[in-house]
C-alpha cells in the first residue's frame, strides 16, 4: 500500500496571512483594514502560488509525489476569494456604500438607503418645560444630532426626516411610527428619536433642539454627526458613527467616539475621551484633558491650559502645560512651546520638538528625534531614546548642563560645546561633559544612529515698545475769565 501524500501547507499560510492583517490592524496601523485587505488580498495568492511551485519542485527533486491540499485548506482559499472579491467590489463602488477607510466597516448613507424605495421627508417641531437645573438626554438611531442654546426655560425639538419607502402613504405611516418624542423622566426630558427600534428601518432623522444653556446634555447616537454649542452645563456624548463637534461650553466635556472624528475647542472644564477616532482636534481646553483610543487620522492639540494625557496602542503622551501646538500623523510629530514635565513614548515616528520649557523623556521605537531649546533659563532635563534613529539637539550657547551621550553603532558630534570626552570603539561612541556651571541633566541614546549635540542662539523675549504719552487736549477756556470768549457780561447784553 503506498503512503499517504502528504499535505500541502497553503491552509496554514492562508491563517499566517490573515493573521497578519488582524495584528496590524490591532496594532494601530492608519491604513484601513478593509480598505487595506480589499486592495491587497490578491497578494495572498501570489504567496499561495509560490508555495505551491516550492512544493512541487522539491517533491520532484526528491522523487516524491507533490503535497496535496487537504478539504480544509481548498475551503480556506474559496473563503479568501469571496471575501477579497467582495471586499474589492465596496471599495470601487462609492455611489452604493459610503466607505470610511479608517474605520472598521461600511457606514451606510442615504445612497444604501435608497434601497427601501423612493425618498420622502417631513419636517415638526415639539417643545416641553424644563425647569431650572435639570438635564436633557437624547436618544437618536440614525441622523445627526445638534444642540444649541437659548434663554427660555424649556426644550424645543425641530426635525427633518427622510423616509425611504415605495409610496407616499406608506411614508406617512413610517412617519408617523417614529415621531420624536419628548418624555418627562423625573426631572429630567428625554428626547426619543427611536427611528428603528420598532423595527422600521430606511428612516434618517435629524434634529436641532434649543435648551438652556445651564443643563446638562446626554446624548446617545447610533448613526449621526453630534454638534453642541455654547453651554455651561456639563455633556456627555456617546457616538457609534459619527463626528463630535463641541465648542464654546463652560462645564465638563465626557465623549465616546466609536467611529469618527472628534473636535473639541473653548472647553472651560475638563475633558474626557475614548474610543476608536479618525481625527482629533483639541483647542483651547482650560481644564485637563485625557484622551484613551485608537486614533487612525492627524491629531493637531494646541492650547491646553492644564496639559494633555493620549494613550493609545502606539504611542503614550503627557504634557504638564500646552502653550504652543502639537501634530502627529502615523509617521511624525511636530510641537513647539510645551511646558514640561513632557513624557512622550511612541513607536515609528520622526519627532521633531521646538522651544520646550523644563524636563522632557522621549522613547522613540524606530524614528528620528530633533530637540531645540531657545532658553537656557527654561531648560529642564532631557532624557532621549530611539533604537533605530538619529537624534539631533540644538540647546542654548549659554546653558549649565552636563550631557552624556552613548550610540551602539554611529557617531557623536558634540564639538560645538567643546570640552568633554569622546570616545569611539567597536562601531559606537561615548561622549560626555560638563558645560557652564552644570546643572540639567541630557542623556541621549541611540542604538543605530548618530548623535549630534550643538548650539543654539538664546532666544530672547522682544523688548516691550516703548510708552507713547499722548499730549492731553488744552482745557476749555472757562466762561468767567476775563478777555476771553465766554458768558457776555451785563454791560454787553443788548437792550431790546
Amino acid at each position: 500500500m503506498p503512503p499517504p501524500r502528504p499535505r500541502s501547507i497553503v491552509g496554514p499560510v492562508i491563517l499566517i496571512g490573515l493573521g497578519v492583517l488582524f495584528l496590524m490592524r490591532n496594532m494601530g496601523y492608519s491604513l484601513g483594514f478593509l480598505q487595506g485587505f480589499g486592495r491587497y488580498w490578491p497578494l495572498l495568492l501570489v504567496l499561495i502560488g509560490v508555495v505551491r511551485l516550492v512544493e512541487w519542485a522539491m517533491a520532484r527533486s526528491s522523487g516524491h509525489p507533490a503535497p496535496c491540499m487537504g478539504g480544509g485548506s481548498v475551503f480556506l482559499l474559496i473563503l479568501l476569494i469571496i471575501a477579497g472579491c467582495s471586499v474589492s467590489a465596496m471599495n470601487h463602488s462609492p455611489n452604493f456604500f459610503h466607505f470610511n477607510p479608517n474605520a472598521d466597516g461600511l457606514d451606510a448613507g442615504d445612497q444604501w438607503m435608497h434601497l427601501f424605495g423612493n425618498e420622502y421627508t417631513f419636517d415638526g417641531e415639539q417643545t416641553a418645560p424644563l425647569p431650572a437645573g435639570n438635564a436633557v438626554h437624547v436618544r437618536c438611531d440614525r441622523g445627526n444630532v445638534t444642540v444649541n442654546t437659548w434663554d427660555q426655560p424649556q426644550v424645543r425639538i425641530s426635525y427633518h426626516k427622510k423616509v425611504f419607502t415605495s409610496s407616499q402613504e406608506e411614508a406617512e405611516k413610517v412617519d408617523k411610527a417614529t415621531a420624536p418624542k419628548l418624555v418627562q423622566q423625573g426631572n429630567n426630558i428625554e428626547v426619543q428619536g427611536y427611528t428603528e427600534s420598532n423595527g422600521q428601518k430606511g428612516v434618517a432623522l435629524d434634529m436641532v433642539l434649543y435648551v438652556p444653556a445651564k443643563a446638562d446634555v446626554d446624548i446617545n447616537s447610533a448613526h449621526g454627526d453630534v454638534s453642541v454649542t455654547q453651554r455651561t452645563g456639563d455633556v456627555h456624548v456617546v457616538a457609534q458613527h459619527g463626528d463630535v463637534l463641541l465648542d464654546q461650553i463652560t462645564g465638563n466635556a465626557t465623549l465616546t467616539v466609536r467611529h469618527g472624528s472628534l473636535h473639541a475647542s473653548n472647553v472651560g472644564g475638563n475633558l474626557a475621551a475614548e474610543g476608536r477616532l479618525e481625527d482629533l482636534v483639541l483647542d483651547s481646553i482650560a481644564g485637563s484633558a485625557v484622551v484613551t483610543s485608537e486614533i487612525f487620522g492627524d491629531t493637531h492639540l494646541s492650547h491646553l491650559a492644564k496639559g494633555v494625557v493620549v494613550r493609545t496602542s502606539r504611542t503614550e503622551l503627557q504634557v504638564a502645560k500646552m502653550d504652543g501646538d502639537l501634530t502627529m500623523d502615523s509617521g511624525d510629530l511636530n510641537a513647539e512651546n510645551l511646558v514640561g514635565p513632557v513624557s512622550l513614548t511612541t513607536k515609528g515616528k520622526d519627532i521633531n520638538m521646538r522651544d520646550i520649557h523644563g524636563d522632557l523623556r522621549i522613547n522613540d521605537d524606530h524614528g528620528d528625534i530633533s530637540v531645540e531649546s531657545g532658553s537656557s533659563a527654561t531648560l529642564g532635563n532631557l532624557e532621549l531614546t530611539t533604537h533605530h534613529g538619529d537624534v539631533h539637539l540644538r540647546l542654548p550657547s549659554k546653558a549649565n548642563f552636563t550631557y552624556s551621550l552613548s550610540t551602539r553603532h554611529g557617531s557623536i558630534s558634540s564639538s560645538d560645546f567643546g570640552g568633554g570626552s569622546n570616545n569611539s570603539s567597536g562601531g559606537g561612541s561615548i561622549a560626555s561633559g560638563t558645560v557652564g556651571k552644570g546643572g540639567s541633566r541630557v542623556s541621549v541614546i541611540s542604538d543605530t544612529g548618530d548623535i549630534q549635540l550643538s548650539k543654539t542662539e538664546e532666544t530672547m523675549a522682544p523688548p516691550a515698545p516703548p510708552e507713547i504719552k499722548v499730549p492731553k487736549p488744552p482745557a476749555p477756556p472757562s466762561p468767567a475769565s476775563p478777555g476771553k470768549p465766554g458768558k457776555k457780561k451785563a454791560s454787553d447784553v443788548e437792550v431790546m
